[in-house]
């Protein structure tokens, strides 16, 4: 199993940082190691060209001999040789008898050569490197010198091994010190803010206890004031869910008790229906429709409240008589507003009976409502149909809406203003028009009037 530090955040980018650190390391690696060969070949030279100058002047002593003993073992160089005038002179040492000898020419390696016989060091057999060099003084015109490709090597691999632990000291060391500068940065306001986000998402009606960043202004700021927004947004929502089921509720009570008036008004209207007087009897009849629209509504109230939908019931209506019905209902409430029905006899849709009044009931009742600051008032309802759908215009003659009431017309309880309007008229009359697979539309709103459609099936 994954240790616990490794699999979390903190862990990771420590040790991330550790091995992007060694790969910079390893980047750099192979040019130092050749640059090391050649330092180190270039320093034998240097002390190579010094022996030979003190050696020449030199009586042959003890002492002498004791200085070229020093220097063998000191350099690991077994020979030096001096050219002068085209004259060779061995200076030091004896060459060996059939030697494995590779020629090294420091006055004209490359680097891309330096870089490739610093790595085929490492596999170096037995042998000897004979070394060409430029002497450090005037005195000789070349210097040359051999020594064990095996010194060569092992002073590679120690230098190697010193830069290894080197390197993974630096990667620890950075490592820690990043781990530390980012964990105070990032790595604990992003755990508070998970934590944060947790508990919210076990409790979200809690109150708030998120601290709102404000003096960060990169990514981890953004996060933090977003979420501080979200939660604000969640508990605001919680809220007016809450007060609309309780809403719901209270409605349910009153249409309970409402449903049991209207079904005395209910009695009372078949009454009046059957009486002889014809005039009374077609308002009766008028009033059964109503109160028969008013228990049903009622009911689809209580429905709505234990989970049951109202149902669709299409059938063939007659599209005049149901929108003048509809007009001359509302408009009872506004005698001031006339009303222009064009529409002809002879057209039928299919659509529910109830749904289709409402819809153009909360149209009639939300113009007659606009144009109370208008002289003579007037609505007209006229009709248009393609293939599949037959498209009533209902358009009126006041102020228009306003734009920004236009961009929320068909939100629920955003209301276009006026004492007693709930924002529910639009919203409702769009809904039972897609319920039944029709539509409600805005067509045109200026200071001429507004324009709606709405569409229903043809039969």
């Amino acid at each position: 199993m994954v240790p616990r530090f490794i699999s979390r955040l903190s862990g990771k980018l420590l040790i991330l940082t550790i091995i992007f650190v060694l790969v910079a390391e390893a980047v750099i690696f192979i040019p130092s190691v050749a640059s090391f060969r050649k330092n180190w070949l270039s320093e034998r030279a240097m002390s190579a060209g010094h022996l030979a100058i003190a050696l020449v002047e030199a009586p042959e002593t003890f002492s002498r001999k004791m200085l070229a003993d020093a220097f063998m073992r000191d350099t690991g160089i077994s020979v030096v040789r001096t050219e002068t005038m085209g004259r060779t002179e061995l200076v030091l040492g004896t060459p060996p008898s059939n030697p494995d000898i590779k020629v090294v020419d420091l006055r004209a390696e490359q680097t891309g050569w330096q870089i490739g016989a610093a790595l085929l060091a490492f596999s170096e057999k037995d042998g000897y490197l004979r070394v060409l060099a430029k002497p450090p003084s005037d005195e000789f015109e070349s210097l040359e010198y051999l020594v064990p490709r095996r010194a060569l090597q092992q002073a590679i691999e120690k230098y190697c091994h010193n830069i290894l632990r080197l390197s993974i000291l630096i990667a620890i060391m950075t490592g820690l010190l990043l781990y530390a500068v980012l964990s105070f940065l990032i790595v604990r306001p992003v755990k508070c803010l998970a934590d944060d986000i947790e508990e919210f998402r076990e409790n979200p009606e809690a109150p708030i206890k998120h601290k709102r960043t404000e003096d960060r202004k990169d990514e981890i700021g953004d996060l933090s004031r977003s979420f501080s927004d979200m939660q604000e947004s969640v508990q605001s929502s919680f809220e007016q869910q809450k007060r609309l089921a309780d809403l719901g509720l209270a409605v349910s009570k009153i249409n309970h008790d409402l449903r049991n008036v209207l079904t005395s008004a209910q009695l009372v209207s078949d009454r009046l229906a059957m009486d002889k007087d014809e005039r009374i009897r077609k308002m009766g009849e008028r009033l059964v429709r109503s109160v028969n629209r008013g228990v049903r509504i009622a009911e689809g109230v209580l429905e709505y409240g234990s989970d049951k939908t109202e149902d669709v019931t299409p059938e063939v209506i007659h599209l005049a008589r149901l929108v003048d019905e509809a007009a001359w209902d509302t408009l009872q409430a506004y005698p001031a507003v006339s009303y222009d029905v064009e529409i002809d006899d002879a057209i039928n849709a299919t659509a529910d009976l109830d749904f289709t009044y409402r819809i153009f009931q909360n149209l009639i009742r939300n113009a007659a409502q606009a144009m109370k600051e208008t002289q003579a008032p007037r609505i007209r309802l006229k009709v248009g149909s393609d293939q599949n759908f037959i498209r009533v215009m209902v358009s009126d003659n006041g102020p228009g809406l306003p734009l920004k009431v236009r961009e929320t017309l068909f939100t629920p309880f955003m209301s276009s203003g006026g004492r007693g309007r709930t924002g529910l008229g639009l919203s409702i009359a769009k809904e039972l028009a897609q319920a039944q697979g029709g539509d409600l539309a805005l067509v045109s709103s200026d200071e001429t009037g507004t324009v709606f459609e709405v569409s229903v099936q043809t039969n």
